[in-house]
């Protein structure tokens, strides 16, 4: 088996992603105040029933980006990576790409693309950094989860 080479058909998901490339760049895609939509999205996913998570704050970076951070009930789970995917993907948008860009931080573009819309389109850029209980979470959980899920 070639590593090296891969296939693709005409219906590879390949246009809607470069569609969703395209979007982030155009001045006015990222919506102006993120938190007043994800935010409350966010808390309703957080205190669902078995969730893991605990909101414990956003702030709004350059960029419009919304960083969360939110505190994981098991930091030493091997579900971490699966579970900080499932919080995105329960406030994403239609089209949403998730990039793993440290030990316990996750990049999520997210929002509805021209072809699914009359519209322009509109989406968010969100950053989510995950964190452990106790004054010294975020070292302590960055510890645990590149124990468990090196990151790429």
């Amino acid at each position: 088996m070639d590593d090296f080479f891969g296939v693709s058909g005409d219906e590879a998901p390949g246009d809607a992603v470069r569609e969703l490339a395209e979007q982030t760049t155009r001045p006015d895609w990222v919506e102006p105040d993120p938190a007043t939509d994800l935010v409350p999205r966010l808390r309703v996913a957080c205190d669902l029933p078995g969730s893991p998570w605990r909101l414990r704050g956003t702030t709004l970076l350059p960029g419009g980006i919304l960083a969360v951070d939110v505190e994981h009930a098991r930091p030493r789970s091997p579900r971490l990576l699966a579970d900080a995917i499932e919080l995105l993907a329960g406030v994403a948008g239609p089209a949403f790409f998730v990039h793993h860009t440290d030990a316990a931080t996750f990049d999520c573009v997210t929002g509805t693309l021209r072809s699914d819309t009359p519209g322009p389109g509109r989406g968010h850029l969100l950053r989510l950094r995950l964190t452990a209980p106790g004054p010294d979470g975020r070292p302590t959980l960055r510890a645990h989860a590149e124990a468990l899920i090196p990151a790429p």
